[in-house]
C-alpha cells in the first residue's frame, strides 16, 4: 500500500490544475530525531535520546490558487535514535544494552500549503500531509554487558540492509509545516513528522519521529511578473 502512494506522489502533482506556473527549491534542513520506541515485555528498564538529523534535495509546487499550493519533493534524510535498556536472561543474569540507530533515508513529502498575502510579497505559508519515505540503508550499533551471575562485555555493529534485518523498508509519516517565504522566494520552515508505521524487529514498536528547521529558494516562480499581473487586474 505504501509503495502505491509513493509512487502516486508524481501523478498527483503533474495532474494538478494549476494557476501558477511550476516552481522548483533546492532545500536542506537539520533538527533531531527520535522514535516512538517500546520494548518487548519483560524488559526491566528502557530509556531514549534524540540524534541530530538532516536533509537535503529540492521542493517542487504548483498552486491551485493565489493562497493554495501542493508541494512535494524527494530528500536524503538521516533518522535514528539512541536507547538503553536492560532485561533479565535468567534469574540470576541481567542484560544492560546500549543502542545507537542511524537510518538513511529517501523521502518524498506532499503537501497542502497555505500561504497568506500575494505572491511577489512576504507570507507566511502553513502545510499539512505526509511523508512517503524509503529506508537506503542503515546502522546498528550494540554494547552488551552482564551485570550480575557471569558477567560478560560485548560490542557490534551490524548494516541494516534493505528488507533484511527484519526492518521495513517503507515509512508513511504524517507532517505539520508552518514558516515564512521571502518576496525573492527564499523561505524558512519549521516542520514535524510522526511515523505511522512499525519498523520494528517483530520484538518492540519503533516509529520514526522529526522535528526540524529547513531552509530552501524557489526558482522559477515569476514574482514580480505575477505581482504587476496582479496589480493590473486588480485596479
Amino acid at each position: 500500500m505504501t509503495k502505491k502512494l509513493f509512487i502516486c506522489t508524481a501523478a498527483l502533482l503533474l495532474s494538478a490544475k494549476t494557476h501558477a506556473q511550476l516552481a522548483i527549491a533546492p532545500e536542506i534542513g537539520v533538527g533531531i530525531s527520535d522514535m516512538r520506541f517500546a520494548p518487548i515485555l519483560g524488559f526491566t528498564a528502557a530509556s531514549t535520546k534524540p540524534l541530530p538529523a538532516f536533509k537535503i534535495g529540492a521542493a517542487i509546487e504548483a498552486g491551485f490558487n493565489k493562497h493554495v499550493y501542493l508541494q512535494s519533493g524527494l530528500f536524503f534524510a538521516t533518522k535514528g535514535q539512541q536507547r538503553s535498556y536492560s532485561f533479565y536472561d535468567s534469574d540470576t543474569l541481567n542484560d544492560q544494552t546500549n543502542q545507537t540507530l542511524n537510518l538513511y533515508y529517501i523521502d518524498a513529502p506532499v503537501s497542502i500549503f497555505f500561504k497568506t498575502g500575494q505572491q511577489g510579497s512576504g507570507r507566511v505559508i502553513f502545510g499539512l500531509g505526509a511523508t512517503f519515505s524509503y529506508l537506503v540503508t542503515g546502522t546498528n550499533m550494540v554494547h552488551s554487558a552482564g551485570v550480575n551471575g557471569t558477567p560478560f562485555d560485548v560490542s557490534y555493529s551490524s548494516t541494516i540492509k534493505t528488507g533484511g534485518n527484519n526492518w521495513s523498508p517503507w515509512d508513511l509519516g504524517i507532517n505539520l509545516t508552518g514558516g515564512y517565504e521571502l518576496p525573492t522566494g527564499l523561505y524558512f520552515k519549521i516542520y514535524y513528522t510522526a511515523g505511522l508505521k512499525d519498523l520494528g524487529l517483530n520484538t518492540e514498536m519503533d516509529k520514526n519521529r522529526i522535528f526540524g528547521l529547513s531552509a530552501g529558494y524557489f526558482f522559477g516562480k515569476g514574482r514580480n511578473i505575477n505581482k504587476e499581473a496582479d496589480d493590473l487586474i486588480e485596479r
